[in-house]
């Protein structure tokens, strides 16, 4: 009887142990699968992200590009108001100008 519930007790350790194997094996699988499904989660959210990216970067530039536009027209404008003042006003505006720049008496 002795023999039979030593062949017993190394029957059950057995059983035990492939279990064991089984479970690592299936735990090995599972974690190789999760980590796969990350890896393409995190490409994927990466190629979205570089497009956000491209796309804000596209708005940025076309916005500078709307308000340098704008500038210039601004500044082409004024500088024609310049070009065509009569010299005479043109004398005027920078006496007046000079009169509030210099110290009184300066002049």
């Amino acid at each position: 009887m002795g023999d039979d519930l030593l062949s017993d007790i190394l029957a059950a350790e057995r059983e035990i142990r492939l279990q064991i194997e089984a479970l690592e094996q299936q735990t090995a699988e599972r974690l190789e699968t999760l980590k796969q499904e990350l890896e393409q989660m995190l490409e994927t959210e990466s190629t979205a992200l570089q497009a956000e990216r491209e796309q804000a970067r596209t708005m940025a530039e076309q916005t500078a590009q709307r308000e340098a536009d704008a500038l210039l027209a601004e500044a082409r404008a004024f500088a024609l108001r310049l070009e065509n003042l009569d010299t005479m006003e043109l004398e005027r505006v920078v006496l007046r100008h000079l009169a509030r720049i210099l110290p009184e008496g300066e002049q």
